[in-house]
């Protein structure tokens, strides 16, 4: 009996683990353009979670920074409740939305963005880098 609950315990403490350490994520943004992006989920140890990134262009040359203010939805999904796009000098220049998952494996992300005064809008996609 002891035996069993010690191998509950167990498995409790590694996910609850998981869900609570950093991750790292790519993926690939389309639509009026293209590009690629990449960043760092701060899970529950940061309150409120929190996704820094980076985004690129493939097309334009065009570079910046992503961020996202996130709620922990449990069961490993992470919504995004405030996306802002940056460009490389800093300036908010769009939005963007969307979700984390970390229950499928190894990771699922996807959502929309949009860019304020360019008119350029599309979809966004990417998973979790397992280290």
């Amino acid at each position: 009996m002891t035996k069993k609950i010690l191998i509950i315990l167990a498995i409790l403490t590694i996910g609850a683990t998981g869900l609570m350490a950093k991750t790292d994520w790519h993926g690939k943004f389309w639509g009026d353009f293209e590009g690629e992006w990449k960043g760092t989920l701060y899970g529950n140890e940061q309150d409120p979670p929190i996704f820094k990134g980076k985004w690129a262009s493939e097309e334009t040359g065009e570079e910046g920074t992503l961020f996202a203010g996130l709620e922990y939805c449990g069961h490993g999904i992470y919504k995004i409740v405030k996306g802002v796009i940056y460009d490389r000098e800093g300036n908010e220049i769009g939005w963007w939305d969307g979700y984390f998952d970390e229950n499928i494996k190894p990771g699922y992300a996807e959502g929309r963005w949009a860019h304020f005064d360019s008119f350029r809008i599309g979809k966004w996609q990417g998973k979790r880098i397992l280290s």
